[in-house]
This record gives structure tokens, sequence and C-alpha cells, in this order.
């Protein structure tokens, strides 16, 4: 009898040291989000789990009686099981056999999606790390990384996932801000932390002026009154503007260079009213500069007509259609021939409410002059576009961009467009949306099995 004993304790201390080879952790129900849902796939009959780990050859058995065939995934076993599953018998030849009772009282269910870490113990096999921790910190804080092809929102600059030891390709990239496209290589041994700064290409105009009523206007828009700072600007050449009521009190042009911001700081005595038309733009004559070849005085209309020299000017437009404007006054349309006295004179175009950048001209001399301008342009947006499906062909208004998530550039301010999503086995979907110049417009649309 003592020897039956014996063996039945032998066989359980063997079983209870087999079992301790192997043990199931961190285990968790996954959550559906816009841009994991190629991750977290589900079945209507069965309950889909994914034990995470590095080892090969398990068996599995839910609720101890029915077999479970595991589909090999990226450092993982995926596993269907029955509704209801309360328990798994996993077996290696290995590492012996381990029963794991899943958390909670419900059990594996169907039409959810689980994940749960596998760890197995070997005293002849010393443990090597399979996935490892990288931290991404990034500036600015809103942004999208791409690691392996897939894509996350990161809304406050600092991401972490848990990937593959290895090589892992990334791309991190923001609203206005030059993209960074690189690799990082992770190690067995320690968490890696990535810190991405992206280079901003757009810059900000700061105007002061002593008028606690002045309307401070660039490129015609708004920004405050008295003291502003503008929104996001292209490099180059703007139109500062400083109005009070309707009478405009200070016009230039500024230029700015690449993610500069820069500071402007008006005097009172820059500020003075100019004459202005009935739209609020400088007459051309009342504008243009005087120049007197002697020391004459100028007395009258007849006098000044006698001593200001001219250039023959010729002005181009892109097309006969576009409107070209000298120191805010209507020239023409298409093309435009004439004389202009000697000075400084400021030449844009304008088309369909669209208005170029203005160009500064300084006509020095009497020889004849020939200007091409430059098409009418608009502020432009961005459209960040994406959807519970990843891959999703993305269509604005009929013309194919690319697939989900997809960060859309270029389109004009106020532009309306129609966003349509299709793919293989889900019904089209379509949603408007108006693009909002110098920002993003967060586009996201739901899709629905068919």
């Amino acid at each position: 009898m003592k020897r039956w004993l014996s063996i039945v304790g032998l066989l359980v201390l063997a079983l209870t040291v087999s079992a301790q080879q192997m043990r199931v952790e961190r285990f968790s129900k996954q959550k559906k989000g816009p841009f994991n849902m190629n991750h977290v796939k589900t079945d209507k009959q069965l309950a889909t789990i994914d034990m995470k780990t590095g080892e090969k050859g398990f068996k599995f058995l839910a609720n101890g009686k029915e077999e479970v065939q595991a589909e090999e995934a990226d450092g993982a076993l995926s596993l269907k099981t029955p509704d209801k599953t309360t328990f798994l018998v996993i077996s290696h030849p290995d590492y012996g056999q381990y029963t794991w009772k899943v958390p909670g009282k419900k059990g594996l269910r169907k039409k959810q999606h689980y994940e749960a870490n596998l760890l197995t113990f070997s005293p002849t096999k010393s443990y090597k790390l399979q996935k490892q921790w990288v931290i991404f910190e990034i500036q600015p804080k809103d942004a999208i990384v791409t690691i392996d092809s897939v894509t996350t929102a990161v809304r406050t600059g600092i991401c972490q996932f848990n990937l593959s030891v290895g090589t892992h390709p990334y791309k991190v990239e923001a609203p206005f801000h030059e993209e960074v496209v690189d690799s990082f290589e992770l190690s067995d041994t320690a968490r890696l932390i990535v810190p991405v700064a992206l280079k901003p290409f757009y810059s900000y105009l700061t105007v002061k002026t002593p008028l606690d009523e002045g309307r401070i206007m660039v490129d015609g828009q708004w920004i405050g009154n008295h003291e502003a700072t503008s929104g996001h600007l292209l490099e180059g050449s703007h139109r500062l503007t400083v109005m009070v009521g309707q009478q405009c009190y200070y016009e230039g042009m500024v230029t700015i260079g690449r993610a500069e911001k820069k500071q402007i700081e008006l005097a009172a005595s820059d500020l003075y009213p100019r004459v202005t038309s009935h739209e609020g733009r400088v007459p051309l004559m009342a504008s243009l500069p005087v120049v007197a070849t002697d020391s004459t005085q100028v007395t009258d209309s007849v006098s000044v007509a006698a001593v200001v020299k001219k250039a023959p000017v010729t002005i181009v437009a892109p097309d006969d259609s576009t409107a070209i404007w000298v120191n805010r006054e209507l020239m023409g349309y298409g093309t435009w021939e004439g004389q202009l006295p000697l000075g400084y004179y400021q030449v844009s175009t304008e088309k369909d409410g669209l208005e170029s950048r203005t160009t500064a001209v300084w006509i020095d001399d009497e020889t004849p002059k020939k200007l091409e301008l430059l098409p009418p342009m608009t502020n432009y947006g961005l459209l960040n576009i994406h959807s519970e499906e990843i891959g999703a062909k993305v269509y604005i208004n009929g013309a194919l961009k690319g697939v989900t998530p997809l960060v859309v550039e270029n389109l004009p301010a106020g532009m309306n467009c129609k966003v349509k999503l299709t793919k293989d086995g889900f019904r089209d979907s379509e949603t408007m949306v108006q693009v909002i110049g110098n920002d993003m417009v967060d586009v996201n649309i739901k899709m629905k099995k068919i």
C-alpha cells in the first residue's frame, strides 16, 4: 500500500513540476478601434484568442476534450475555441502539460477576440525574449506613426508598441512638418526609446500696432486687432494690411523664411490714412510714385505730366479671364500694355475669388518691361481619412487618392469634398466634408460588411 502511495505521489510531483514549466498571464479582451481593427478579427460562432509565444509544438484542448487547431501568426498562436470555453489544457513535448482556467465566470465568448502571453520555462534551455517594447516620444504631439506598414494616430506625443526583436522600418508624419522615415532595431536586453522631432515647414507672423482698433490682415485674412499672430504661413511674400473701419492705415509686403517666426512692430509714423476705393483697394494713381527730373516744384497736374519719367510696360496674366491688379487697382484682363512712372509697384492676379501672391516690382529706368504673373492661389488644407477597416480605397470627388488610413494634402481651403470608401466585402460609405485652410480635418468613416 505504501508503495502505491509513493508511486502516486511521484506522479503528482512530476505533473506539478511539468505544469510549472508553462504559465499563461496578461489575459485581456481586445478592443475595437479605427487603427487596430486589422488585428481584432472575430467569428460569429467561435471565440478567438491569440497566445503570444515564440515556441511551437503545442496542443490545445478546449474544456479538456475538444482539440483546437492553432494558426501561426506574428509571434503568436491564434486559436478559435467554442463559445463559453472555461479552461484550456495545453500540452507540449518539452514543457509537459498545463491546465489554464479562463479568468471570469463566462469563459471565452463567441464574437470576441482575446489575447494572452503563453510563457514556457526549461531548466536546460535559456529563455530568450521574443518581443520587446519600443517607446516613441514625438514632437509635435499630434502625429501619425507607421511601423511595419501598421499605422497609429498619436495625440499625446508618446506611444508604445510591443514588437518582435529585430529591425523595423517606421515613418512619422504630421501636418505642416517634414516626415521622418527611418528604422530601429529591438534587442532582447532592454526597451528602446525613439525620440522624433519633426521639423516644421510653416511660419508665423506676429504684428504689433499702437492702434487699439486696428484690424490686422495677412493676405486679406483677418488675424486680430492691435496685436495678433497669424496661423500657419508658407515661406515667401505675404501682404500685410492694417484697417480702421473701412480706412486702410497700412499696406506692405512681408517676406517670411521657412519655419521663421517673424515679428513686426509698426510705429505710429507708419500708420496713416491711405486713399482707398469703396472696395478697400488703393487706387492706382493715388499711390503711384512721382519722380521729378529736376528741382522744379510741382504745382499742378500739367507740370506733373511734364516732369514724370515713364517706362513702357507689358503685363501678362496666365489666361484671358484672369484679372491684373497694380497697386490694388484693376488694370485689365489677360494682357495689359501701357506706361508706368518709374517707381515701386505691387502686382497681382485674381480669378474666381482667388488671388495670387503679390509681386513687388521696381521700375528704375525707361527701358521696356515685360511682367509674366503667377496664377491665383489659395490657402490649402489636409484631410486625415481613416476607418475601422484598413486598406479601403479613398475617393475624393470621384478621384482615387489612395487607401486608408490616408492624409490627403494640398486641398483648396473651403472646398467641399465627397469622401467615399470602397472595399471588397463591405458596402460603399461616403460623407461630405469641407476643407479648412492651413489645418487638418479628421474624417472617420464607418464601413459595414455586406
